[in-house]
């Protein structure tokens, strides 16, 4: 009787210390880069997606929306560093499973993108979101973007039909439920203009926008 006791507490102690050894590797399954918590993705979606977008499945997306967001102006390295700041669920149907994401990039001085992943037949997708720190999210930034490229269009000097948003800034810093400012440079063939961008959220629901002149 007492040699089974002693089998059996040195193989619970076994499996203890195996248990303890793997703790750590576990944990390391989140890469290095990966700074944001996973609470909120959690909250909306559970744990095998949340333990999906913490792991290593994304990385090589990532570095490459990445890369394809970077211009050369900004003299980046090849493969520049970047970390994973945030992450936030992100539905406009209650089925949709999509979260954004918002990086900082080490180029010459601190670059920020961001991006949608979207969960499609098992499947993530990464689509780029306007560069820059802005907290508009993706439906927003389309509303604005139009916004933003007239009265871009409206004030250049020359013939012009083109514009495109290239960086955006965060400027005021947002309280909840609280109007916020953001500053966009904007492209019009060849010439940057910057417009100064107002989200004010509104109590029946929606954000309005507005553009000025800064």
């Amino acid at each position: 009787m007492t040699s089974m006791k002693w089998l059996y507490c040195t193989a619970v102690a076994s499996a203890l210390a195996t248990l303890a050894m793997l703790a750590p590797s576990a944990a390391s399954t989140t890469p290095s880069y990966i700074e944001a918590v996973p609470d909120e993705l959690t909250k909306s979606y559970g744990e095998d997606i949340t333990k999906r977008a913490f792991s290593d499945e994304l990385t090589e997306k990532r570095k490459t929306l990445i890369k394809d967001t970077l211009t050369r102006e900004q003299k980046c390295p090849a493969e520049p560093k970047f970390v994973l700041r945030d992450v936030h669920p992100y539905q406009v149907a209650p089925t949709d499973v999509a979260w954004v994401e918002r990086y900082e990039i080490a180029c010459r001085g601190t670059v920020h993108r961001a991006a949608l992943m979207i969960l499609d037949d098992g499947k993530i997708e990464a689509m780029p979101l306007l560069a820059g720190s802005t907290i508009a999210d993706p439906t927003l930034q389309v509303d604005a973007a139009t916004i933003v490229t007239a009265a871009a269009l409206a004030r250049e000097a020359k013939e012009c039909n083109q514009a495109t948003i290239t960086d955006t800034e965060l400027t005021d810093k947002p309280q909840a439920g609280r109007p916020w400012k953001e500053r966009w440079s904007v492209n019009t063939c060849g010439d940057v203009q910057k417009v100064d961008v107002v989200f004010t959220p509104s109590a029946q629901g929606g954000t309005d926008i507005s553009a000025t002149q800064p």
